[in-house]
Formats: C-alpha cells, sequence, structure tokens
C-alpha cells in the first residue's frame, strides 16, 4: 500500500510509569499468559505493513522486557532503548533508535503498548489516512455527552458529534513527526498535538472499542474478557488444549549425553537420526499433538538427510514458529526423563533454563522429572533412556 520502495517502522511504547496499577508494571503484567506489550507486538510483528521495530522500555522494566523479548522470537525488533521522563521524550528516543538501526522508514506508527488489541486492518486504515496529510490518529465517537466546567458548574455543553476520543496506534510521515519534535518543546498528550503545533494537518481514522488502554487493575479485567471474546471462548476462560509426547532411544558409546538440550557429561550418548535429544523430542511431540499439527515423524521424517545430527532445540523451534502461525502458544510444560544412569537430578535446573529459553517461557511453567525403572526392562539395564510430556497450550 505504500510504496514498494517506502519503508514502514513502528515504534511500541512499553515505558509509561505504571501509577495506577498498584505498583505493578503493567507492561510485563500476563494478559492470558502472555506479557501486556508482547499482544500489540506481535501484531506488528506479523503486520504485512511493518518493517521494523523499536520497542521502548522503562528503566525499571529494560532487563526482563528484553529478556521476554529473546524468548518470544520476534524478527522486526531492530532497537530497544529506555524511555525519558515524558511521553513525548520516549517517542523521541524510540524514533532516533529506529532511525539509527537500519534503513530508514518513510512512515512511522507509534502505537501504545498497554492498549493490546491493536490489529492489522487498524494499521492498515492509518496508513490510508496518513497519505493525505502526512498525519493520522485513531479516533472513536464518544458514546455520552461532555460536560465543560468551572469548578462544579456546568458553563456549557460541547456537540459530541464533533468530538473524537483519540487513541493510538498514530501514524506520521517520518519527515513531518521529526520535523515537529524538532521545534514543538512544550508538554503534549500525543504526538499528533505536536504535528498540530507545528502547523500541520492531522487526520483521523476508525480505531476500535476493543482497543481499551489497560490503565488500572480493572482495566485488566475488561481486557481479559475481550481477549476471551475474541478468541470464540466463554468469559474468563483462554481457549487451552493439551498434547502428550513420548519418546525413547538407545544409548551408544561415545558422550556427551544431549537431553534438554544441555550436553551432560557422560560416556554414552543417546542414539537417533538428528542428536537423540528423547526429552525435546517429547515436547515437540506434544506441543504438536496440542496444536493438531501431526508428530516428529510427519514434521521431520527421518528419511530426510538434512536433518542428520540436527540440534533439536532447532526442531523445536520450527514446531513452535508452525504453531504460531496457526494461532498457538505454548502455555505449560510438564515432562518426565526415565533413566535409570547417569544421575540426572543435579541437571534439571539447567535443562529446565534451556527448555524455558527455547520455548519462550518463564521457568515457572516449565516442571521437569526424573524418575527410574527400578532396574526393570532395557531402560532399567542401563541401555536406553525414554522421556515423556504433557504440553498446555492457548490459543492467540
Amino acid at each position: 500500500m505504500m510504496g514498494d520502495s517506502e519503508l514502514v517502522g513502528a515504534v511500541l511504547l512499553a515505558a509509561g510509569s505504571s501509577s495506577r496499577m498498584d505498583g505493578v508494571d503493567k507492561q510485563l503484567l500476563k494478559l492470558r499468559g502472555m506479557p501486556v506489550f508482547m499482544h500489540s507486538l506481535r501484531i506488528l510483528e506479523h503486520s504485512a505493513h511493518i518493517d521494523s521495530i523499536c520497542v521502548v522500555f522503562s528503566q525499571s522494566n529494560f532487563d526482563e522486557g528484553k529478556q521476554a523479548l529473546t524468548n518470544a522470537s520476534i524478527s522486526k525488533v531492530t532497537a530497544t532503548v529506555v524511555g525519558g521522563a515524558r511521553r513525548q521524550d520516549s517517542v523521541k528516543f524510540g524514533v532516533e533508535a529506529l532511525l539509527a538501526s537500519g534503513p530508514e522508514p518513510q512512515w512511522l506508527v507509534i502505537h501504545d503498548a498497554a492498549r493490546p488489541f491493536v490489529d492489522e486492518p487498524m494499521i492498515e486504515r492509518g496508513l490510508i489516512a496518513a497519505r493525505e496529510t502526512g498525519a493520522s490518529v485513531t479516533a472513536m465517537p464518544l458514546k455520552d455527552t461532555v460536560k465543560q466546567i468551572a469548578g462544579q458548574t456546568v458553563v456549557a455543553t460541547p456537540d459530541r458529534d464533533h468530538l473524537r476520543v483519540i487513541q493510538t496506534p498514530q501514524v506520521f510521515r517520518a519527515s513531518t513527526l521529526i520535523g515537529a519534535y524538532s521545534t514543538v518543546i512544550s508538554d503534549v498528550t500525543d504526538d499528533a498535538s505536536m504535528v498540530e503545533q507545528n502547523g500541520g494537518t492531522v487526520t483521523v481514522f476508525d480505531g476500535g472499542y476493543d482497543n481499551i488502554k489497560i490503565t488500572t487493575p480493572d482495566d485488566l479485567a475488561i481486557a481479559e474478557t475481550i481477549f476471551d471474546r475474541r478468541n470464540g471462548q466463554p468469559t474468563g476462560q483462554s481457549a487451552l488444549r493439551w498434547g502428550i509426547g513420548f519418546d525413547g532411544h538407545s544409548l551408544v558409546d561415545g558422550g556427551p549425553l544431549r537431553l534438554g538440550g544441555v550436553d551432560i557429561e557422560f560416556d554414552r550418548r543417546l542414539e537417533g537420526h538428528s542428536d537423540g535429544d528423547v526429552l525435546l523430542h517429547a515436547i515437540n511431540s506434544a506441543l504438536l499433538g496440542a496444536a493438531g499439527l501431526g508428530d516428529m515423524g510427519s514434521n521431520f521424517p527421518s528419511s530426510d538427510a538434512s536433518l542428520t545430527g540436527i540440534d533439536s532445540a532447532d526442531l523445536l523451534t520450527r514446531s513452535l514458529k508452525k504453531m504460531h502461525e496457526n494461532g498457538w502458544e505454548p502455555e505449560h510444560l510438564d515432562a518426565t526423563i526415565i533413566a535409570q544412569q547417569p544421575r540426572l537430578s543435579g541437571h534439571v535446573e539447567s535443562i529446565t533454563h534451556r527448555i524455558a529459553e527455547v520455548v519462550g517461557l518463564d521457568e515457572t511453567s516449565v516442571n521437569i522429572k526424573v524418575t527410574s525403572t527400578d532396574h526393570v526392562g532395557a531402560i532399567g539395564e542401563g541401555r536406553g533412556i525414554a522421556a515423556q510430556a504433557v504440553a498446555t497450550i492457548r490459543s492467540t
């Protein structure tokens, strides 16, 4: 829509003070299992119109926010930066970081991460509207009558037909917004106000009543209801599925032993077409099954020579991408390693950390257990290792 040579960059503001959230950072609060800021970030990531993204965090949430990005397989984020004292300072820092991080975009989409229900049609409407004047804002009609007061006395009743509630995203020609920031120094509540003060004209486009801003704990409860409705679920219930996975391989001479993406010092290893990591295979199988995407064999056949010796974490990452494309995200993993030897209890923590890192979950959502067969069967004789897993996934 913007011409083949015109790039569109997005600045996602996740640096708010959260002063009305009872001391909890609203950007990192979980909305149906995922941090609030990640909901809008994923929309920008998958948008056909957005080429690059800068996420603006606060000083206090920067490290945790960066870690969430690392775990989430987001490819379009080219810059992250700490915001400023005012909202307009945060936007300015974000724009500067975005422009310095790669090819300069000709258009900028500015969005508050606390509005998790932006969607692709809204972004497209904004870009079309911005074509007219170089600046456009999301606007919604008022549902209620507005009174202008002085003290406790009504002094005027504006015609609400000529009033709009302004949301984000707001869309600008890059040169228009940068020009406004270079001249306007007074405090403003949104970026369009700066363009207006700089003599620019701003057009409006339709937003959405679902496009709420999470500011208070009550807003989070409303957001959960919106999320459930959008995902076709009864109020208060996210769409959940469960899958079961199992895998087992023989032990052969030559270490190290690879389990859960971690190399463990041992004189034997697991035999397999890939690296033989039965734990990651069981988890992968459980996730694929929960999402209705087949099994390991159909997705990664042993006849594929390119998969010989491949890191099972790479296979898991491919399955996660396929899940995302089909509207599913991991919610929780519970897995059991069945081995007589070696002793694995001392490795559970590092295995848990690695799996959480690959899957993009908090470590509290990954539970790994170890057991044996008390010397019964091939595993009990030390001739192999198996693993089983249960995966819980949710709709995005």
